[in-house]
């Protein structure tokens, strides 16, 4: 696998590749996206999104020790 690296604007969804990349086209590849928090984004919190984990709790894995727990699942001990 071949890695590239350019900048370019997303324009209704679609990234153009830069003409020096043109034995690109009409082959498959793995698309990596990287871009910049903007304020607006940086304030949104998991409490707005809808994200809350503080009432998860995991009472199986609680009532365990997990070396103990493991110990038992493979009987090597």
């Amino acid at each position: 696998m071949q890695a590239i690296e350019f900048e370019a604007d997303i324009q209704n969804g679609v990234v153009k590749i830069p003409d020096e990349y043109g034995y690109l086209k009409n082959r498959h590849a793995r698309i990596v996206v990287l871009y910049e928090n903007t304020t607006e984004e940086s304030n949104v919190s998991a409490s707005q999104v809808g994200i809350d984990f503080a009432s998860v709790k995991a009472p199986s894995l609680a009532a365990h020790d997990g070396v103990e727990y493991q110990r038992k699942l493979r009987d090597e001990w």
